[in-house]
C-alpha cells in the first residue's frame, strides 16, 4: 500500500478527515492484502471505528489475525471497544452459529468482566455494552434491572453502556416496559435510576417495536405522568429527557407548554427545548409568535449545537418574515460551520442568493466524507443540484 506510512501516522494522531482523503486513493487490490490489515489493527488499536469500519466495508479481511497472532475480535471484545467490535461484526452472516464471532466476542467481554480487567484509571471501557448487543443478536433478552444495573455502572447518560441498554429496552416498546420505567423514574432515592427510567420512557415513544403507524399503547398515561414534571424537575438530564419525551407523547398543541424552558440556565435543557419545538402552522397566532420568539433567541444560544438545531428549525418552516432573514443572514458568518451552513440553507430556501453562495462555498472545501460539513451538504444535494 503506497500511502501506508502516512496512513499509519494519520489514524495514530486521531486525524481521520487526512487518513479518508488518503484512502480515496488505495485501490481494491490493495485492500486485500496484507498492509490493509496492518492498517485495520493500527486503526482499532488508536480507537478510530469509522476508519476501522470503512475499511470492513471495503471488504478488508477481517478474519486474519494482527500481528502477534491477534484475533481482532476477540481484542475489541477483550478491551470493550464497543465501536470498534460492531464494526469487525457488521459483515458476519450467521451470528446464531456455534463457532461465530459474536460468540467468541460474547465469552471474551463476560471473562473481561468477570477477570474486573474493564476497570482502568484512564479510561472507561464499555464491555457491557458489547455484552448487551450481542446477547440481542443471540436472543438471550435480560431484564430491565440488570440492564439498568449495566447503565450505572459508570451512571454517565452518555456512556455506551448506559446508551446500549437503553436501546434494548427501547425496542420492546410494550406496557410492562412503561411500567417498570415510570416506577424508576418515580424512585426519588436514585437520581441515576430516575434518569434512566425518563430516559426509557423517552425511547419508549419512538415505537421501535411497533408497525410505524401506530402509536404506543401507554401514549396518553405518558404524556399526563410527564406534564407535571415540566413543572418540578430539578435535574438538567432529567428535565431534558421530560421535554423530549413530553414532546413525543402529547398532542401537537400542547408542545408550547416546553415553552417555559427555553432559556433554562443549563445548556441541555435549552438544546432539548430547540430540538422539539417545531413552528405549527397549526397553532393559534399568540403561540406560534411565542415558539417563533424563543427559537430566535435560542439561535443566538451561547452552545453552538443549540444555535444550529434552531436555525435548523428555520429551515423546515415556510414561515418568511425580515425578522427571521435578519437573524439568518447574522449567522452566515457564525463561528461554528454547522449554524452557518443552517442558516444559508434556511436563507437559500426562501430564494436569497446569499444563503446559496455560504453553501456553495462549503461545498467547494469538501474533500470526503469527513470534511466540515459533508454530511449536511448531501442532505442539501437536491437544493443546490436545482438552483441554476
Amino acid at each position: 500500500m503506497h500511502h501506508l506510512p502516512l496512513l499509519l501516522a494519520a489514524v495514530e494522531r486521531g486525524d481521520d478527515a487526512a487518513a479518508f482523503e488518503l484512502l480515496e486513493e488505495v485501490t481494491a487490490g490493495e485492500l486485500a492484502g496484507e498492509d490493509a490489515v496492518t492498517l485495520l489493527a493500527a486503526a482499532a488499536y488508536a480507537g478510530r471505528d469509522e476508519v476501522v469500519d470503512w475499511l470492513v466495508q471495503s471488504d478488508v479481511d477481517v478474519t486474519r489475525p494482527w500481528a502477534g497472532g491477534v484475533d481482532p475480535v476477540t481484542w475489541a471484545a477483550e478491551h470493550g471497544m464497543y465501536w470498534i467490535l460492531q464494526a469487525l461484526l457488521s459483515r458476519s452472516r450467521d451470528p446464531l452459529s456455534a463457532d461465530s464471532p459474536h460468540r467468541r466476542a460474547l465469552r471474551a467481554a463476560q471473562d473481561a468482566i468477570g477477570s474486573r480487567s474493564d476497570v482502568t484509571a484512564d479510561q472507561r471501557p464499555a464491555h457491557r455494552a458489547v455484552l448487551t448487543d450481542l446477547e440481542a443478536v443471540l436472543g438471550i433478552r435480560r431484564s430491565p434491572d440488570e440492564l439498568l444495573a449495566r447503565a450505572l455502572i459508570h451512571g454517565d447518560p452518555w456512556h455506551d453502556d448506559w446508551s446500549a441498554s437503553l436501546f434494548q429496552l427501547g425496542v420492546r416498546a410494550d406496557q410492562e416496559t412503561f411500567d417498570w420505567a415510570r416506577k424508576a423514574a418515580e424512585d426519588t432515592s436514585s437520581l441515576g435510576r430516575r434518569r434512566f427510567g425518563l430516559d426509557t420512557v423517552n425511547v419508549l415513544g419512538f415505537g421501535l417495536d411497533v408497525d410505524k403507524d401506530d402509536e404506543p399503547p401507554f401514549t396518553r398515561e405518558a404524556a399526563e405522568f410527564l406534564r407535571p414534571l415540566l413543572d418540578t424537575e430539578q435535574d438538567p438530564h432529567a428535565l431534558a429527557a421530560v421535554i423530549a419525551a413530553f414532546t413525543g407523547y402529547c398532542q401537537r398543541e400542547e408542545v408550547p407548554a416546553i415553552l417555559i424552558h427555553a432559556d433554562h440556565i443549563a445548556p441541555n435543557v435549552r438544546r432539548s427545548v430547540a430540538t422539539h419545538l417545531f413552528i405549527n402552522p397549526a397553532l393559534g397566532a399568540a403561540e406560534q409568535q411565542e415558539v417563533l420568539a424563543a427559537l430566535v433567541r435560542l439561535a443566538a444560544d451561547p452552545a453552538p449545537e443549540t444555535r444550529t438545531t434552531a436555525l435548523y428549525k428555520f429551515t423546515l418552516s415556510p414561515i418568511d418574515t425580515p425578522e427571521l432573514r435578519t437573524v439568518m443572514t447574522a449567522h452566515l458568518k457564525d463561528s461554528h460551520l454547522d449554524a452557518r451552513i443552517e442558516a444559508a440553507a434556511g436563507l437559500a430556501q426562501r430564494g436569497d442568493e446569499r444563503g446559496l453562495a455560504v453553501l456553495y462555498a462549503v461545498r467547494s472545501a469538501i474533500r470526503n466524507r469527513r470534511s466540515p460539513g459533508a454530511g449536511r451538504l448531501g442532505d442539501l444535494h437536491d437544493m443546490l443540484t436545482a438552483q441554476p
